[in-house]
């Protein structure tokens, strides 16, 4: 993993690289690296995949209940969630970009280190609805990275290790028993990318923080008036 924006080096994860001992590729001619930004945008691609799913999912369910309904293009940065009542945190512009000293200064001179808004969480009446592996949740990337690995492995209570208590299979125990836990070499490389993007650009993902919008369904009541008055009557 290598960080384009700071002139292609190792995104914290150096001292794993084989050329160190480790035991992450770092030759470029075995084509097994990239960059942060690339797979940020492959991990926004792949959960595209349960939006649609989602919004279609809205969808039916709208017909099933004889209210109308349409899906939006809802990839503002921070309005939609701003509007739903997130928990907003704002970092300056020049952390997010992981601006070096001399355009910070200048920036702030300038009067263009803007804030960021970026949604972290989402509260209501003290109690947090929906909580990122991040801070400020998290003291650190270190304790929500071994907070993930634990919902996965705790024994007796984590996803893969209970029992099968909470799994749709047949047997549970058994399917779990051949899921392996991370290496622990696999935990720390992990730790050390974590830290090193939020420690750079203030917000994990660099990108857009832990939160991205991407498409939203607006259901409602049909006004039958409006397409009496303006719809031809076989498009009803």
């Amino acid at each position: 993993m290598v960080a384009a924006r700071h002139g292609f080096r190792p995104a914290g994860i150096g001292r794993f690289a084989k050329s160190k001992g480790g035991p992450l590729h770092d030759d470029p001619r075995d084509g097994r690296f990239m960059t942060v930004g690339f797979l940020e945008s492959w991990l926004f691609e792949l959960t595209g995949v349960e939006v649609g799913a989602i919004v279609q999912n809205l969808g039916l369910m709208s017909q099933a209940l004889g209210i109308g309904g349409f899906p939006h293009f809802a990839g503002h940065p921070f309005g939609w969630t701003r509007t739903l009542g997130f928990r907003i945190e704002e970092p300056k512009l020049s952390r997010v970009i992981a601006a070096g000293p001399v355009m910070r200064l200048a920036m702030t001179l300038l009067g263009k280190d803007i804030p960021m808004p970026t949604a972290v969480g989402l509260e209501h009446n003290a109690t947090t609805l929906l909580k990122p592996y991040c801070p400020p949740y998290y003291s650190s990337m270190r304790e929500a990275v071994l907070a993930f690995v634990a919902a996965k492995f705790a024994s007796g209570k984590g996803a893969f290790r209970d029992g099968g208590a909470n799994s749709a299979w047949l047997d549970g125990g058994r399917v779990q028993q051949g899921i392996p836990e991370y290496p622990a070499t696999a935990v720390e490389a992990t730790i050390a990318y974590c830290e090193y993007v939020y420690e750079r650009y203030g917000r994990f993902t660099a990108a857009c923080g832990p939160f991205r919008t991407t498409l939203a369904y607006q259901a409602h009541n049909l006004d039958q008036d409006f397409y009496n008055r303006f719809y031809r009557a076989d498009a009803k």
